[in-house]
């Protein structure tokens, strides 16, 4: 696979291998990319903090019985 850096791009790569932390360009991407699913889930979970916040103030009505919490909470265990 061939990728092209923009010049900020490149220059951080470079700044992270001259701190010595990586021996290589494929150790500072796979680092990089392994960060990605875990800012996804933080992204996700301030959403779902945002959306729970939101149908408190907003007086959100749901079914009988539901809360967004509940729903979450399910939502979270069919993932």
């Amino acid at each position: 696979m061939t990728v092209e850096l923009k010049p900020e791009e490149e220059r951080m790569i470079q700044e992270q291998l001259a701190s010595g932390q990586f021996k290589s360009v494929d150790e500072v991407l796979t680092a990089a990319l392994g960060r990605l699913p875990h800012h996804e889930r933080r992204s996700n979970s301030t959403a779902v903090e945002r959306m729970i916040q939101f149908s408190r103030t907003h007086s959100v009505k749901l079914p009988a019985g539901e809360t967004v919490e509940a729903l979450v909470r399910e939502m979270r265990l069919a993932q």
